[in-house]
């Protein structure tokens, strides 16, 4: 037997998968460890960094950054840290912050749909299938994007990385998209 067959639902991932968002992430991370007097990691860089959350992208920033850094330094012939330097954990806090500021000034014209994208999300949308999105960028960022591509419309629901405890890859957000949708787990297709 097909297992599509009992496809009644298709939840998509955001970042990577229908939208390229590395040049709006790129920006609002170089802008926050600018602003921190820290290197900047350019989008090469970043892209590695995307797919856990804003939380683990600040954390992987902020570990090159004060790797880069201390680098530096030492090339310079200083010492690899800086005695004024505030706490790690303190300065990631501070980061994600300045992220979050940076992103949302970025974060629309940052965002490109893939080639595609919208004629499939139309047809599946058409064929009356309830589609559904599961990211785990942060929630106040997911509906601006959505709807400055025009892409909103097609979405039933929609789960943002602070609508659960637990983000992908735990299957929490998955299990509450189906739950939403009325579904069994096994009949929600998750392309990501």
């Amino acid at each position: 037997m097909d297992k599509l067959q009992n496809i009644r639902g298709v939840a998509f991932d955001l970042d990577g998968t229908l939208v390229d968002s590395a040049p709006g992430l790129t920006a609002a991370v170089d802008n926050a460890l600018y602003a921190l007097e820290l290197p900047m990691a350019g989008e090469e860089r970043v892209v590695t960094w995307i797919g856990n959350g804003a939380d683990v992208l600040i954390q992987r920033a902020l570990t090159w950054a004060r790797q880069e850094r201390a680098a530096l330094r030492a090339a310079q012939g200083k010492p690899s840290v800086d005695h004024d330097d505030i706490p790690q954990a303190e300065q990631q806090a501070i980061l994600r912050k300045l992220f979050d500021r940076y992103y949302g000034e970025v974060a629309e014209e940052g965002s490109f749909l893939f080639p595609a994208v919208a004629d499939t999300l139309g047809a599946l949308h058409a064929k009356g299938l309830p589609l559904a999105l599961v990211t785990n960028k942060p929630t106040p960022f997911v509906a601006p994007i959505l709807a400055s591509l025009d892409i909103a419309k097609y979405f039933t629901v929609v789960i943002g990385g602070d609508d659960v405890k637990n983000k992908k890859p735990h299957p929490e957000p998955l299990l509450l998209v189906a739950e939403k949708l009325g579904l069994a787990p096994a009949e929600l297709l998750f392309v990501g």
